[in-house]
């Protein structure tokens, strides 16, 4: 049964349009008849731009190329259903593949849109086929409806038909069901995997939410769809039965979503964000302002109930909109630790199931309550740098503890006795997990690992093996990003920080052909009213003690790299033994000296 139109109407509604001085188009409809025997009556065209009439509407063939043509002016900016018909009655009217069809079941017709700005188009294809003969084309089909967000780029299609360009095949969802489309037509031999090789894009770019499909029956070992041939015309389905659409980043259809409470407890925020609370993760594009919280009854609990596909899910809180801040109101974004963290990452992990669930929980915490934080206190961040050779624009410590957090709040560490220890005093309040990274160079502008070098939190051997990193040395935690920050949690009173040799977990070690290249020597022994240390030509800054057998210093110097001998003058020092103590990148090398009258 066809889907025809009153011929009363549309004389009206082309009356309508001609009085209205409505936009035209010149649509050229062609057939390709080679595989066909043309009936006597000719091949006509039906459609409900002309009452459905099978016999009304005739195409030529004045070249004899077996291609068969009419043009017809129709108004712009519509879309036209029609069929081609061997002949000039129903009887022989062509089967028009799912492909094409206006829709994959149900409504058979094909369908041609004519775009406001078109004045001539051409629609060409083979008879009972999707595109010109031999060419295969397929219908590439995607729900998007679990999606928390669509991106406002739209949604895409990349593969190996059309280079993998992110923003080359624009899909469209027509009827607003969720279920995006897109029709490639091209010859399956000119494909250099065999098969049709893509992935549907959450936007326009590379940047955007992509597929991964790894380990799933319709992938390649990549994480990429993959389409065997088997019809010159073929329809994407998750589910035969039911020719439903494949679901978004899964090869069967979409389950209907779980419905997931989000519920963050900011009363122990000192500031939440003029911008508000969001939720951002792997099941929106990790988008940080795409789904905002509310605290509708001002008790400082925000809340927001999503759809989420049953699975997996990372995701982490947003004070504000953006990430990290940005200088316009926004504050941070939550860095887990703890057992509600995914492995080697600082997002929280939640199951979800086909129950719907309430997720509570304090900000930047696995507890579902608030516990007071500790009061505001200074700490004192220390880092050895007598293994690195220091920036012209010195050393800097980053963290979620300064204002605005990280690179943009860096603060800058100073050596003032020049023993080769940076250390920097800052008050911090809030939360009691502090995450911080040292920095060779001035991390606020220029390049990390060209202007900047940061913390990688990696050891690596001579050959580039990873040796350790700063979550296995128990001083640290993976950023999510493939490097790690330190961590600490701080008490709410006063503290200084061990120093730390940069990018390690203790202290800087010197190896025995170090010390032995760079052992000092001290004469006499006994010495009188002097003594002399040969550091020969030490090339490490160096701090040198001399202490009493009570441990009193009676005398410290700290020595520039490159310094060769110091005279130190002792006559005011009472007979006794003393201890000379020489330390080089956290190591102290000793010596028992006495001292006569």
């Amino acid at each position: 049964m066809k889907d025809f139109c009153a011929f009363s109407s549309l004389l009206f509604v082309t009356s309508l349009f001609s009085s209205l001085s409505i936009a035209q188009s010149n649509v050229m409809f062609q057939v390709d008849m080679t595989n066909e025997v043309v009936a006597a009556e000719g091949v006509h065209i039906a459609g409900n731009f002309q009452g459905w009439d099978p016999a009304a509407t005739a195409l030529t063939d004045d070249d004899m190329d077996g291609v068969y043509e009419v043009t017809i002016e129709l108004p712009s900016d519509s879309t036209y259903e029609f069929k081609f018909i061997n002949g000039a009655s129903w009887d022989f009217v062509e089967d028009v593949p799912p492909t094409c069809q206006v829709e994959v079941a149900g409504n058979d017709n094909r369908f041609i849109h004519v775009g406001a700005d078109d004045t001539d188009v051409t629609y060409h294809v083979c008879y009972a086929s999707c595109a010109a003969c031999g060419m295969t084309t397929v219908r590439m089909r995607v729900d998007m409806s679990v999606e928390a967000a669509v991106s406002p780029n739209g949604v895409h299609v990349a593969g190996n038909f059309q280079g993998w360009d992110p923003a080359g095949s624009a899909m469209t969802d027509a009827d607003g069901d969720g279920v995006w489309e897109y029709w490639a037509s091209f010859y399956a031999d000119s494909l250099d995997e065999g098969n049709l090789v893509f992935k549907f894009i959450n936007g326009n770019s590379w940047t955007n939410p992509n597929e991964n499909l790894t380990g799933e029956d319709c992938a390649d070992d990549f994480g990429n769809r993959i389409l065997e041939f088997t019809d010159l015309n073929m329809v994407m389905v998750g589910d035969a039965a039911t020719n439903a659409a494949p679901c978004y980043n899964a090869c069967g259809t979409c389950l209907s979503p779980t419905q997931v409470t989000f519920r963050v407890d900011m009363t122990t925020q000192e500031t939440v964000s003029v911008n508000g609370v969001h939720i951002a993760g792997s099941f929106q594009g990790w988008t940080p302002s795409a789904n905002p919280l509310a605290d509708d009854d001002g008790d400082g609990i925000w809340e927001a109930t999503i759809g989420i596909a049953a699975g997996d899910i990372q995701f982490k809180f947003v004070n504000g909109n953006d990430w990290s801040g940005n200088g316009d109101g926004n504050v941070d974004n939550e860095l887990i630790v703890g057992d509600c963290a995914a492995e080697g990452s600082d997002n929280r992990l939640l199951t979800v199931g086909a129950e719907d669930l309430v997720y509570e929980v304090c900000y930047n915490s696995c507890e579902a309550g608030c516990i007071e934080n500790p009061d505001p206190a200074d700490i004192t961040f220390r880092v050895e740098m007598s293994e690195e050779e220091v920036s012209a624009s010195g050393v800097w410590v980053i963290g979620n503890f300064t204002a605005p957090n990280w690179q943009a709040g860096a603060m800058q560490l100073t050596d003032a006795d020049a023993d080769g220890v940076y250390e920097v005093t800052a008050t911090v309040s809030g939360a009691s997990t502090v995450l911080y990274k040292f920095v060779n160079g001035d991390p606020s502008t220029g390049d990390n690992g060209v202007d900047y070098v940061e913390e990688s939190g990696i050891l690596l051997d001579e050959e580039g093996n990873e040796l350790t990193n700063f979550e296995l040395g128990g001083c640290g935690l993976a950023n999510g990003f493939g490097a790690y920050n330190r961590i600490h949690e701080r008490s709410g009173e006063a503290e200084i920080l061990e120093a730390v040799c940069f990018n390690k977990c203790t202290t800087c070690v010197v190896s025995v052909d170090e010390l032995e290249q760079h052992a000092f020597e001290a004469y006499p022994n006994p010495f009188y009213g002097s003594l002399t240390v040969n550091f020969q030509s030490n090339p490490m800054a160096a701090q040198l003690t001399v202490t009493d057998l009570s441990g009193r210093e009676v005398i410290q110097e700290q020595i520039a790299p490159g310094t060769g001998v110091v005279v130190f003058e002792t006559s005011s020092l009472p007979a006794g033994s003393y201890v000379v103590q020489v330390t080089r990148k956290g190591v102290s090398q000793g010596r028992m000296f006495i001292k006569y009258e």
